[in-house]
């Protein structure tokens, strides 16, 4: 065999700015290797990927182990030659920050992580409550002057913003997993929008920069106070008070069909 034929060669190093968690993730998907073979893969000694082919005929299973953040070397078969690798700029990497297509553009509706989401929530109730009890109070103020308004115009006014303020949230947070923010309008189908928002608080986003932009900036002081403590202790307030109190839960879930029956069924009979 001549020196025109190469292997490539992985030692179990990793590319600057990846994650060794994640590249045994990407490598266990490319070479659809087991754990026994991805703890061989990383033991420090040398493992073949790929053998006995031409350089040009290599080249791609190279970037493709570089485009997963593995560090891999191309050798002749028969003597200590060693080709140069492959520039790593010219290889989109999956766990390095990238201008992405649309990085220079100018974004609309950035990304937006899952504690600023979170915490948005709460000038979203913010809202949602001072359209409930606000108008009452401003409108015998506000009519001497402005002889039309009512209590209704300002209640549906500030519910308007706080419904656009959802959406526009629901698709920054969209743009996070690199899907198109129309998707928000899955908010507005009852049942649906539920399962939707807790999908919305709960799952990650891309890793990278995607087609909307960088990755998001890690929350501020503020935005962890409101995103994160305050719904984690009352999380386990919950839950303290759900196990302390257990039995008069029980009993108070037990009477809410008499309650139904007793307030809610006479007033609908009132009203047919």
């Amino acid at each position: 065999m001549d020196d025109s034929f190469y292997k490539l060669v992985f030692e179990g190093e990793i590319l600057p700015g990846f994650k060794e968690r994640k590249v045994r993730k990407n490598l266990k998907e490319l070479l659809n290797a087991d754990k026994s073979e991805l703890k061989c893969l990383f033991s420090g000694k040398p493992v073949i990927i790929r053998k006995s082919m031409t350089a040009s005929e290599i080249r791609p299973y190279e970037r493709a182990m570089m485009k997963a953040g593995a560090h891999c070397r191309i050798l002749s078969m028969t003597s200590n030659e060693e080709l140069p690798q492959t520039p790593p700029e010219t290889i989109p990497e999956q766990g390095q920050k990238q201008p992405a297509e649309s990085s220079g553009k100018f974004q609309l509706l950035p990304r937006m992580g899952r504690v600023r989401f979170i915490a948005s929530l709460w000038v979203i109730a913010l809202l949602v409550v001072c359209a409930c009890w606000v108008p009452g109070l401003l409108t015998p103020h506000l009519t001497p002057f402005y002889p039309p308004l009512e209590s209704l115009h300002l209640t549906l006014g500030l519910m308007t913003i706080a419904c656009l303020l959802m959406l526009a949230m629901a698709a920054r947070r969209l743009h996070d997993f690199d899907r198109s923010g129309w998707k928000s309008l899955l908010l507005v189908i009852p049942g649906i929008n539920l399962l939707f928002l807790l999908w919305l608080t709960f799952s990650s986003g891309t890793a990278s920069t995607n087609r909307f932009g960088p990755t998001p900036y890690s929350a501020g002081r503020i935005a962890q106070v409101f995103g994160l403590w305050i719904p984690l202790l009352a999380l386990i307030a919950a839950g303290s008070y759900g196990w302390l109190y257990q039995n008069e839960l029980l009993q108070l879930a037990a009477n809410v069909p008499e309650m139904i029956d007793q307030l809610v069924l006479p007033a609908l009979e009132q009203n047919l």
